[in-house]
């Protein structure tokens, strides 16, 4: 049966879950040849640093630089050399790891160690040759210690300090370029595996872990490497014990007598050491950081285990458990498996056989190891802290199985130190290859986690990367992986540096197209009355051919690019990674990396090259959370929190445009993120507005396009390919305005107060477009407000803001009086006009809506007077003409205070506006006088007054001058003249006289005037001679609403009965203006108000002293205007007049003596209307019966229609 391999979308799932983790693999060396021959079946690597195999072989790799014209490329590595160091050839019973086991490098002496079958050989570096006279040392178990807690820079004591592992002891000997020196000697034997701290060391055997005092030789045992190990339990010591030699023997060469050894290949000179030993030949230069070496041991084969030693106490569990398998396969199936079942449920529960484990040591911080204890291979097992003196500190590590090989990576974050200046704080984290059974199929992997943090604090978080994807097999026919021979992880001497292309891929910037096939449609709709102006501008920046070969700038811009984030992608690692004949880096994920690979998951439903974008927004929400307040602690990071959070931010908000599509209205919480995403990425507006449709059509590129990174544009693209937008309903009132349209109002308003900044690329492209786009996006936003003044903080203010604000200013002015225009907006585009200075500008807008051209805002409620304002604060005198002659035309009264204001910044001399208004407007000069005499009303009133009243205090003539005039007026029979026309008539040459002339007129000229002085002043210093200064009282005393004070004394004081008819109909307003001319019609009082003042004046006429004169003046006055005394009607008790005006109460005041025929006319006429206004009264109330009868019927109707209700009673 075939096996078919996966989908090509599950399978870049699966990478870019790998790419999230904290670690990923990269190739170093494919198809290791494991054996000269070809037959490496079963030889595997065992080494790095040297790679070495358990065929007992060094193979010697020479690395090729890449090519220099590739910044991108990888070194490649060929066999060099193969060469096999000496050891022993006698079987030896306790050799589990057959072949080289441990490669020490020493380069501050230059020399290697190298432990190969129990025995240690030490060889020259760089060219391996035999050291030390051919030294060799047999049952050698282990070399290592190295000082884990300095850096070993080649200053201080001469040589290298390190620890020979023997079956029986363990010598401490001082490595030196000439010859190895004895330093110590301990009582410890069988040690597998060591760490050295200065003078403390940790130390394990088969069985158990150990802490060595090395400057006082003594030994602390810590706890069995194994949980089940009783008799290693039962062995350790409760306190220190002494492992001092007293006396330690010379070291000296091994010979060949004592066992048979195998001499080894060796060659003269080696050409180079590969990629891990780079720099170690040159004695000159500062050695690499020694501590790290040793630190792991090489992982166990998988039958290691069996082949380990047992408990010699208690065999009996371990062989009878290890013969039962063998005996249930050859009994019957019936009656035995039944009974050994029952025999099982009835037996006390059995403790698992005790399994030997490999230790692991490993180097945490300068006063701490981390060790691993567990119960089985396949069981959960733990990593523990152990200080220098035997206590258990920080949480324990839990590692879903036993590890085979474990290293460290990163000095970990400790919270309670402080870091230098300049340093950045390292995470920690632990590294386990294992095998874990997943379903019914063990896997093997590397098992992630951070050992600097506690379980509560996110240590207890794992990451999984698998190896089965790496094997051929697997790759290639899609099996289940086979059991590989040999996994390992070691971390070597030098830290390489090595280039990801990933990352210069998504952080170099490329031209941005935002043309794409079907983001071409122009939008319709959008209320401005505009086509897509700008985007044709656009377009006209682009070569002519869609297809056009990039030019040249372009092809350099991109160079300069790749080269710039080539250097970003430099990365360092001193991890490797190695199983069966294959070799890994394992880098650290770049932060840029791992992010990214999140997103690319959230970015679909499903992934490919070619995936619907369909952002998963809880995704990306989680992962724009774990940056908030993360700050760049280097040149690398800083591009990569940008680039994740600008691709994220851009991911929400197109979220939101395909559910707008959708007709879906978002909840506040997922639009505020997107907003606060969007502040946070700080992407180029430009690319925010090409995603939406309407404003998209504001975007201006320079002439060099738009350069945004290159992740970044692709998903840009693939986008507006994938969606069209265009047909989207822009109704503000709807999912767009409710989605898009406030968030990104926000972020243009954000973005204007940047302008001005240094750092913003294509300052002049960007602002133009965000000006043009946030004007057009409040104009479509406003469209739906009413008409009137800006209210506080509502949109229309916002848009007002925008054009006023002279700080920022608007960068797209051009544009905007287009939309302004397009849009009917006169007004705000008058604003924007101020805003630039240009006056004259603003008072030709303000005149296009003054005659009547539409301004869809409505604010500009009261223009003539704000042009009146607007000019009496210009300083430019033609303008000042032109447009307050075009307003005094307009309106004569408001547009003459243009050229009589005191306050105007232009002065008009009267003479000079006279001649002025004459030639431009005419009938604005009478106004304009009077303009003039309003305005100096006070001053003129005063000077008269002081005129005649000095006079009259003066002198008695003049006073029995003015009373004899009222008499003479009196005398005279009707008809007569007013008393205006009486002293006119017959004036007087004096100037008190004609001042007292000029006085009546001001004092009881227009309300304009009237307005402007102070009557109860005037009435004060009139008070001593209000029997001389009749007329002037009667004005004052109508002034002040005293009406029948002033009718009194137009009837009895003066004799004036005409000008007392007139008060009444004036309302007193006046009753001294010229008989040419029309009053205004908001002047004249209402008929309730001047039936008032015709009922007092009918009692004044009935206390006339002369009888004739009563009679002829009551008589007359009931008849020309009877209308008023009749307007409550005969069947109402009580008339709304406030004096006796019914007809019977009319009446009822002639006297009884004066016969009817006097007032004939008078009852004639108010019979007459009475019973008018019964009959209308009568129809009235017949119309009313019909509309009722009508409205009964509609409802009887209705009811008959619904029927009756039964209602259940409570």
């Amino acid at each position: 049966m075939e096996v078919q391999s996966e989908p090509l979308a599950s399978q870049r799932k699966k990478e870019l879950e790998l790419l999230s983790c904290s670690y990923i693999l990269r190739s170093l060396v494919d198809n290791v040849p494991l054996s000269a021959d070809g037959q490496a079946a079963d030889t595997y690597i065992t080494c790095v640093e040297f790679w070495s195999t358990s065929a007992a072989e060094l193979l010697h790799f020479v690395s090729i630089p890449a090519d220099q014209d590739d910044p991108s490329g990888q070194p490649t590595f060929i066999l060099a050399s193969r060469l096999e160091p000496a050891f022993n050839q006698q079987p030896v019973s306790d050799v589990s790891n057959p072949g080289v086991q441990q490669i020490l490098l020493l380069p501050k002496v230059n020399k290697a160690s190298i432990l190969c079958n129990t025995t240690l050989t030490f060889y020259s570096l760089p060219e391996l040759s035999p050291a030390f006279g051919n030294t060799k040392l047999s049952s050698c178990t282990w070399v290592g210690g190295l000082d884990q807690s300095v850096d070993d820079d080649g200053k201080g004591a001469p040589g290298v300090v390190i620890m020979i592992c023997l079956k029986s002891r363990i010598r401490l000997v001082r490595i030196e370029e000439e010859a190895p020196r004895k330093v110590k000697i301990l009582e410890f034997g069988g040690c597998l595996t060591t760490v050295r701290q200065g003078d403390r060391a940790c130390v394990a055997d088969s069985r158990s872990y150990a802490l060595l005092d090395l400057e006082n030789p003594s030994k602390n045992d810590l706890f069995p490497i194994s949980s089940l190990d009783e008799q290693a339990a039962g062995g350790i010591s409760a306190g220190p014990e002494d492992i001092s030699v007293a006396r330690a023997p010379v070291l000296r060469t091994v010979s060949s007598a004592a066992s048979p050894t195998h001499e080894g290949r060796g060659h003269g000179r080696a050409t180079s050491l590969g990629n891990f030993t780079g720099g170690l030949g040159k004695r000159s230069q500062e050695s690499p950081r020694p501590p790290t070496l040793g630190r792991d041991l090489e992982a166990p084969e998988p039958t290691s285990r069996r082949n380990s030693l047992r408990p010699t106490s208690s065999p009996e569990p371990h062989s009878s458990r290890a013969g039962s398998p063998a005996k249930r396969a050859t009994s019957p199936d019936g009656p035995q498996e039944q009974t050994s079942q029952a025999a099982q449920t009835v037996l006390p529960f059995l403790p698992k056989p005790f399994m030997p484990l490999k230790p692991h040591i490993l180097s945490s911080t300068p006063l701490e190891f981390l060790v691993t204890i567990g119960t089985t291979p396949s069981e959960p097992d733990v990593g523990i802290f152990v200080t220098h003196d035997g206590d258990v500190v920080r949480g324990t590590i839990e590692f879903s199985s036993y590890p085979e090989a474990l290293v460290l990576d990163g000095e970990g974050i400790d919270p309670s130190s402080s870091l230098k200046p300049g340093e950045a704080a390292e995470e920690g984290y632990v590294l386990a290859v294992m095998e874990k059974k997943m379903g019914e199929v063990t896997h093997r992997g590397i098992e992630i986690q951070r050992w600097d943090l506690d379980p509560g604090d996110g240590g207890a978080m794992k990451e999984w990367v698998g190896l089965d994807r790496l094997d051929k097999h697997t790759v290639e026919t899609g099996e289940d992986p086979r059991p590989a021979p040999r996994v390992g992880v070691r971390t070597v001497v030098t830290r390489n540096e090595m280039t990801l292309p990933d990352i210069s891929k998504k952080l170099r910037l490329r031209r941005l197209n935002l043309y794409t096939s079907t983001s071409t449609s122009t939008d319709t709709g959008t209320g401005t009355g505009t086509s897509s102006l700008v985007a044709s501008k656009n377009k006209s920046l682009r070569l002519s051919k869609k297809e056009a070969v990039t030019t040249e700038v372009e092809m350099n811009r991109n160079k300069e690019e790749e080269n710039f984030t080539l250097r970003l992608s430099k990365i360092h690692t001193r991890t490797i990674l190695w199983s069966a004949d294959q070799v890994w880096w394992t880098i650290r994920t770049p932060l840029l990396i791992r992010l990214d690979a999140e997103i690319e998951l959230a970015t679909s439903t499903s992934t490919g090259d070619h995936a619907t974008i369909e952002p998963n927004r809880r995704q990306i929400e989680q992962t724009i959370n774990t940056l908030r307040g993360a700050e760049a602690r280097n040149e690398v990071e800083f591009y990569s929190l940008s680039y994740i959070r600008q691709k994220a931010s851009l991911l929400l908000l197109m979220d939101l445009i395909i559910r707008t599509s959708s007709g879906v209205i978002v909840f506040e919480h997922e639009k505020r993120a997107t907003a606060n995403a969007l502040e946070e990425g700080a992407i180029d507006p430009r690319v925010v507005l090409a995603l939406l449709p309407i404003l998209r059509e504001e975007v201006l590129e320079s002439p060099g396009g738009i350069w945004i990174q290159e992740g970044v544009r692709v998903l840009i693209e693939a986008f507006l390919q994938q969606h069209e937008f265009s047909q989207i309903p822009h109704t503000v009132r709807g999912p767009f305005g409710d989605n898009l349209l406030q968030i990104i109002k926000r972020y243009l308003f954000i973005w204007r107060r940047k302008k001005g900044f240094g750092s913003i690329v294509d300052e002049e492209q960007v602002f133009q477009t965000v000006d043009a786009a946030l004007l057009r996006l409040l104009l479509l936003l406003d469209s739906q407000s009413p008409r009137g003044p800006a209210a506080a903080a509502s949109v229309r203010a916002e848009l007002n803001g925008v054009v006023d604000d002279r700080e920022h200013g608007v960068a797209c002015f051009d544009r905007a009086v287009e939309l302004l225009e397009g849009s009917k907006r006169l007004y705000v585009l008058s604003r924007l006009y101020q805003s630039r200075r240009l006056y004259t500008k603003v008072l030709a807008t303000w005149r296009r809506i003054i005659d009547g051209e539409p301004d869809e805002g409505g604010e500009f409620t009261d223009g003539e007077q704000e042009v009146r304002k607007y000019l009496i604060k210009m300083k430019d005198v033609d303008i000042v003409e032109e447009y307050g002659a075009w307003l005094a035309n307009r309106n004569p009264r408001v547009g003459v205070q243009v050229f009589a204001d005191d306050n105007s910044r232009v002065k008009f001399q009267p003479a000079q506006a006279v001649v002025l208004l004459k030639n431009r407007a005419p009938g604005a000069v009478k106004y304009y006088l009077e303009h003039l005499l309003t305005q100096y009303a006070n001053d003129l009133i005063n000077f008269y007054l002081d005129t005649v009243l000095n006079e009259l205090g003066n002198s008695s003539d003049a006073r029995s001058m003015l009373l004899q005039t009222y008499e003479s007026y009196r005398a005279l029979r009707p008809p007569k003249p007013t008393y205006r026309q009486f002293i006119t008539e017959n004036a007087i040459n004096a100037d008190w006289w004609q001042n007292r002339l000029r006085l009546l007129q001001l004092l009881g000229g227009s309300q304009d005037v009237a307005s402007q002085y102070d009557v109860p002043a005037i009435l004060a210093r009139l008070a001593p001679y209000e029997q001389e200064l009749v007329p002037e009282m009667i004005i004052l005393s109508g002034r002040q609403g005293r009406h029948e004070e002033a009718l009194r004394l137009l009837t009895h004081g003066l004799g004036d009965f005409d000008t007392a008819i007139r008060y009444c109909l004036l309302g007193g307003s006046s009753i001294f203006h010229p008989g040419s001319g029309l009053l205004p019609k908001d002047s004249i009082p209402s008929t309730e108000e001047q039936a008032t003042l015709f009922g007092y004046l009918l009692h004044e006429f009935l206390r006339i002293e002369n009888l004739s004169d009563r009679i002829e003046r009551v008589c007359e006055l009931l008849e020309r205007f009877g209308g008023w005394f009749d307007l409550a009607g005969v069947s109402t008790p009580i008339p709304r007049m406030c004096t006796s005006a019914h007809p019977l109460q009319v009446l009822s005041l002639i006297p009884d003596s004066w016969s009817i025929e006097l007032v004939s006319e008078f009852i004639i006429s108010a019979l007459r209307r009475l019973v008018r206004e019964r009959s209308e009264t009568m129809v009235v109330k017949a119309l009313s019966g019909a509309q009722s009868l009508r409205a009964n019927a509609d409802f009887i109707d209705k009811t008959e229609t619904l029927g009756p209700t039964v209602e259940a009673a409570k």
